[in-house]
């Protein structure tokens, strides 16, 4: 480590990684964080400590998601603006928004799915979204990373607004059915895209896009179906991050079992998988670093499945480290959990998570700021 990496902010930290070069320490990242009934449980507990404890994780987070405000009409209640309807679950200690109606379901007529009221990608302030973001962090410290429903998530909407099993059987049965509302769905994207990244391009570092494309044991769909149904849309999207923003990197979130399909989102064009959850199969670290490492950059990997809700703090903090010298090697890595961390995981086990990435004398120093 050179005497100038012992002096990076977290911008800096975050853009070395990118950039396969070993920065003064890991990045950490929270990414998706706490669930909202976790929050309260993580305020609760650190409260007893006299520590403020939404100060102390947005200091410890390396990376800030931005995104243009909307300005378009008021949406009814619980409907967004795809006109996917959701409602509130209990899931007994939290609750969950759940899809109560798919507005695409059952539809197979192009002409209908051509005609539906797609919403629109200029209702949105981009005039200001640059002042706005240099406005929230005047110094740089932070990586700022644009957020998904700019970029794009086009087949998790199609699921979205067709229901998830009828979506894969379209793919198989239907393909016209899926290529029409995808060309739909990507067009949105790529002009709030475009229209960004005119306005805004050069302040932004990480590009956030995202389809979960993989299951506990293996992929969703099959490499094949992805290169004909999926990969042409990702592609288009990539190519038009790539052209305005050449410096930004390219992050892409899928849960699960990926690691199959790895080769193809590298040829689509990302340049960082987020999530990496490890408890899946064929995700183990060291092949993933070995096989991907010189090309990939990974973002997560501390699982919220088994690690963080039942181990106990010196068993995170000891796997923490693991990741940390498998994937941070060379750089290429950001540590942050791989998903939500729910009610139920022990406080102390989140708390583990940053102070292993930051070492003790720096996460201290953080703790004394906001105690």
């Amino acid at each position: 480590m050179s005497r100038s990496q012992s002096q990076l902010n977290p911008r800096q930290r975050v853009l070395a990684a990118l950039s396969h070069i070993e920065p003064d320490r890991i990045p950490f990242a929270w990414n998706f964080g706490t669930t909202p009934e976790m929050t309260k449980v993580m305020v609760a507990a650190m409260a007893s400590q006299s520590v403020d404890w939404l100060a102390l994780a947005k200091t410890v987070d390396d990376i800030v998601q931005v995104a243009p405000c909307y300005t378009g009409s008021a949406l009814p209640s619980h409907v967004d603006i795809w006109g996917i309807e959701r409602s509130s679950q209990s899931y007994g200690s939290g609750a969950y928004d759940e899809i109560v109606r798919y507005p695409l379901s059952g539809i197979h007529d192009l002409a209908k799915i051509r005609d539906y009221p797609w919403p629109d990608p200029h209702a949105y302030d981009y005039d200001h979204f640059r002042d706005a973001v240099l406005h929230g962090d005047p110094a740089g410290q932070k990586a700022r990373k644009l957020a998904i429903n700019v970029c794009g998530n086009p087949f998790e909407i199609y699921c979205w607004m067709t229901g998830l099993e009828e979506s894969l059987v379209n793919l198989l049965l239907y393909p016209d059915v899926v290529h029409t509302a995808m060309t739909q769905i990507t067009s949105y994207f790529a002009e709030r895209l475009r229209i960004t990244l005119d306005k805004a391009g050069d302040v932004l570092d990480i590009l956030y896009f995202a389809d979960d494309l993989g299951g506990q044991q293996n992929l969703l769909i099959s490499k094949k179906t992805y290169r004909t149904m999926l990969k042409p849309y990702h592609r288009r999207l990539f190519t038009l991050a790539h052209a305005m923003a050449p410096h930004a990197k390219i992050m892409f979130h899928s849960d699960g079992a990926v690691f199959n399909i790895l080769p193809d989102l590298l040829d689509a064009g990302i340049d960082v998988l987020e999530a990496v959850q490890i408890d899946t199969t064929g995700m183990d670290p060291i092949r993933l670093k070995t096989e991907f490492g010189a090309n990939l950059s990974f973002h997560g990997g501390i699982s919220v499945q088994n690690l963080l809700p039942n181990a106990d703090p010196p068993t995170v903090s000891r796997m923490c480290r693991e990741l940390v010298k498998v994937f941070g090697k060379g750089g290429g890595y950001i540590a942050a959990p791989s998903h939500a961390i729910q009610v139920g995981t022990p406080p102390e086990n989140v708390l583990a998570m940053p102070r292993a990435a930051l070492g003790d004398a720096g996460y201290g120093q953080l703790w004394l700021q906001h105690g």
